[in-house]
C-alpha cells in the first residue's frame, strides 16, 4: 500500500511540475518576443525615442527599435531596417511606432518604404490601412489563386492639416479602412490624397481618385478653389440650388394664379 501510495504521489508531482513549467515556458517566450527588437535603425540629426510619457532622449546610431516604441525625427532622419532588402526611411519632423511587429503606425511626417514579398508589413495612418496588394489569377479548371509580387515599394505622407498622399513606385497598393473594405488601389506611378475626413473618420464613404504622379500636395486636398474646401463649396452649391428651385416654384404659382383671377380686357 506504501509502495502504491508514493508512486501516485510521485506521478502527481510530476504532473504538476510539467503543468507549472509549461506555463512558465510560454511566459519566457512571451518576454524573449517582446526583448527582440522589430529592427535596427541608423540616423542622422535630432532623432529621440520616448523614454516615458512626455520624456524623450536622444537615440544613438545604431539604435535597435521595439514594440511600442515612439520615435520622433524632429530636425533629423533615419532608415530603418526590418528584415534582407527590407527598408522604411523616415523623414525629418515624423512620429511612428510599432504596435506589433507587421503594424507601422505613422503618426505624422513622410515614410518611405521597400517591403519584401515575405514580409508582412501593414502602416496604419488614422484609421486607414496601408499595404500591398496580391493580385489575383485564375486558371482553367482551378480555383482563383493569388500570385505572388516581387517587392512592393513607395511613400506614404502625412499633410499638416490632415490629409493623406499614398504614392506607388512599384507594386500595387491598397488603402483599406478599419472594416477591411477597400477605399482606393494605388498602381504604379500613381498616387491618390485622401482628405483628413477621410483618414480620421471610422466610417469613411469617400474616396480620392489617384492620380499621376508628382500630382500630390496639401492645397489640392484642403484649400481647394478661392481658398474654399470642397465640402465649402458643396454647401454653397446646395443652398444656391435650393433658392433657386424656390424661387422658380414662387414665379410658376404667381402666373398660375394670375390666369385665373385677371379680369378680360374690354
Amino acid at each position: 500500500m506504501e509502495k502504491t501510495f508514493s508512486a501516485r504521489v510521485f506521478v502527481y508531482f510530476l504532473c504538476t511540475s510539467f503543468l507549472l513549467t509549461a506555463n512558465g515556458f510560454h511566459g519566457m517566450v512571451a518576454d524573449a518576443n517582446q526583448n527582440i527588437p522589430v529592427g535596427q535603425m541608423v540616423s542622422r540629426g535630432e532623432v529621440k525615442f520616448e523614454v516615458k510619457e512626455n520624456s524623450w532622449e536622444k537615440v544613438e546610431t545604431p539604435f535597435p527599435v521595439f514594440e511600442g516604441m515612439k520615435i520622433r525625427t524632429e530636425k533629423g532622419e533615419a532608415v530603418l531596417a526590418l528584415a534582407e532588402k527590407t527598408r522604411i526611411e523616415i523623414g525629418s519632423d515624423s512620429l511612428f511606432y510599432f504596435d506589433q511587429r507587421d503594424q507601422f503606425n505613422l503618426l505624422q511626417g513622410k515614410v518611405s518604404f521597400r517591403i519584401q514579398p515575405d514580409v508582412q508589413l501593414r502602416f496604419k495612418v488614422g484609421n486607414l490601412w496601408i499595404s500591398k496588394s496580391h493580385s489575383l489569377q485564375s486558371a482553367k479548371g482551378l480555383p482563383v489563386a493569388l500570385k505572388m509580387d516581387k517587392e512592393f515599394a513607395g511613400s506614404i505622407l502625412m499633410h499638416s492639416k490632415g490629409s493623406m498622399t499614398v504614392k506607388s513606385v512599384q507594386g500595387l497598393i491598397s488603402v483599406t479602412n478599419e472594416d477591411g473594405a477597400v477605399l482606393a488601389s494605388v498602381s504604379t506611378g500613381e498616387s491618390i490624397t485622401l482628405p483628413s475626413v477621410v483618414v480620421t473618420s471610422k466610417s469613411p464613404t469617400i474616396m480620392a481618385d489617384a492620380n499621376p504622379e508628382g500630382s500630390e500636395g496639401p492645397a489640392s486636398a484642403e484649400e481647394g478653389w478661392l481658398g474654399l474646401s470642397t465640402w465649402t463649396w458643396v454647401g454653397i452649391v446646395d443652398v444656391a440650388a435650393f433658392a433657386v428651385a424656390g424661387t422658380a416654384l414662387a414665379v410658376s404659382a404667381s402666373r398660375s394664379g394670375g390666369d385665373h383671377e385677371a379680369p378680360a380686357c374690354p
